[in-house]
């Protein structure tokens, strides 16, 4: 965390919040006064002070002989409340209020009587007096018509609760920048949702996926990494018998044909395994052209004529079970296809003795195809049988002949290319039984 970062989602999220905020207290000024009749807290301080004015007066005349004793009520009040009292005969007129509606009222005319019975019209000028306009009271935020106490408190609780809300959404954002950027440099053992976790919304669900594909990257990486190593392996033995096979044919010449045959053995050993990668890795890759169109059992009839061909010499026999006169179309690869039932017959052919029979056979449904192929070899122990399709795995037996156990691994390449599925288990009655599950194409 050592690493800074710009407060640009912090800035943006503040300004937002002052602006909704100015915005939200327009919207309900702008109601009160489409929709409120009450005068305003100052008005109405006003008027009640202007009517007490008023009582005083009205009080002090009923129990006077006349306006001298009201002159010197209203000389002893403060100044800026002091309006100028005046007395006239009283009309026959009702008392009148001069003012706005909502506002506050600068002149007061109202019929009053004293003790002796005569009646005077008493007006109260409140003109010159700035403390009864209420345009001399209003302070500078009253334009934005919000009130004091919010003006202050409202920019620290606005800048509290963004500081709040913007480390609440940035630090996980750091935390998954700071991840990425040690991806990026190799580090493949970061794990963001154990820290994460504790916030149960959709950042930590990102956590968990980003932590699900650098496992899964880890294991790639892993994988591609034991690849390089195996074909390294595999590649540097061979090689070493060339280069022993011409350093014999150097010192002799009487060495020189059986170098050239050990030269050939092992360069047409390079180029099977060589081949084998190469499909390995077709099938592994997006290269498939899965949209060809072909006959499975057509396909299936040309491998079995190779296989029983080279059965003969072992002896074993390789026995068929399917319906030779219906068609079963399957969309992909012909020739990786039948490569990797080529390669599974083989393999229980290498595992195959003299007598013994490999039984293969077709079980067709509406939307899929199962073909099953089951030897009576030794089968396959059953800690290793999980391992058995993974590149250059081979079993420790006698019977397993010279291979670099590539053949089963782009079996799993191939039917996985093809939205299929591989299976192997050992037989109750002894061997094993690899089960290739195909989707069929619709007739």
């Amino acid at each position: 965390m050592n690493q800074r970062y710009p407060r640009r989602l912090f800035t943006k999220m503040l300004v937002a919040f002052l602006f909704v905020f100015l915005l939200i207290s327009q919207v309900i000024w702008l109601g009160f006064s489409l929709f409120a009749h009450d005068d305003s807290p100052f008005a109405r301080q006003q008027r009640s002070l202007q009517q007490v004015q008023l009582a005083s007066i009205s009080g002090l005349l009923a129990h006077s002989s006349g306006p001298a004793a009201v002159q010197a009520l209203v000389e002893s009040w403060e100044p800026n409340v002091r309006p100028q009292v005046s007395f006239s005969p009283a009309p026959n007129t009702p008392t009148t209020i001069y003012a706005e509606d909502r506002g506050v009222p600068t002149i007061l005319s109202q019929q009053l009587r004293d003790n002796a019975g005569h009646r005077y019209q008493v007006v109260l000028d409140y003109n010159g007096l700035d403390r009864f306009y209420e345009r001399g009271h209003h302070s500078w935020h009253d334009s934005l018509h919000i009130p004091t106490p919010i003006m202050f408190f409202a920019p620290f609780l606005g800048i509290f609760f963004s500081l709040l809300l913007a480390w609440n959404m940035t630090r996980p954002i750091r935390q998954l920048r700071e991840g990425f950027a040690k991806v990026s440099r190799g580090d493949l053992s970061v794990r963001l949702f154990p820290a994460m976790k504790r916030r149960y919304d959709e950042l930590s669900i990102v956590a968990k996926d980003f932590d699900a594909m650098v496992e899964r990257i880890d294991v790639l990486v892993k994988a591609r990494e034991a690849l390089l190593h195996d074909i390294s392996h595999e590649l540097r033995t061979p090689l070493a018998r060339v280069q022993l096979a011409v350093g014999l044919a150097r010192q002799s010449e009487s060495n020189i044909p059986q170098s050239l045959d050990r030269i050939d053995l092992e360069t047409e050993r390079l180029d099977k395994m060589i081949g084998e990668l190469l499909t390995l890795s077709r099938a592994e890759h997006d290269g498939i052209d899965i949209e060809q169109y072909f006959d499975f059992i057509t396909l299936l009839e040309a491998i079995l004529v190779d296989v029983r061909y080279e059965a003969q010499q072992p002896q074993v026999d390789v026995v068929a079970h399917y319906d030779s006169l219906k068609s079963v179309t399957v969309r992909g690869n012909a020739e990786l296809i039948r490569r990797a039932i080529e390669n599974v017959l083989r393999n229980a052919l290498r595992y195959s003795t003299q007598g013994q029979v490999i039984v293969v056979k077709v079980e067709v449904d509406r939307d899929t195809l199962l073909l099953t192929i089951c030897d009576s070899g030794p089968g396959v122990a059953e800690e290793k049988m999980s391992s058995i399709f993974d590149p250059f795995v081979r079993l420790q037996s006698s019977l397993s002949g010279k291979g670099y156990g590539l053949g089963l691994a782009i079996v799993r390449k191939v039917i996985t290319a093809h939205h299929g599925q591989v299976s192997a288990s050992n037989r109750q009655e002894g061997g094993l039984k690899i089960s290739i599950r195909l989707p069929r194409w619709p007739e």
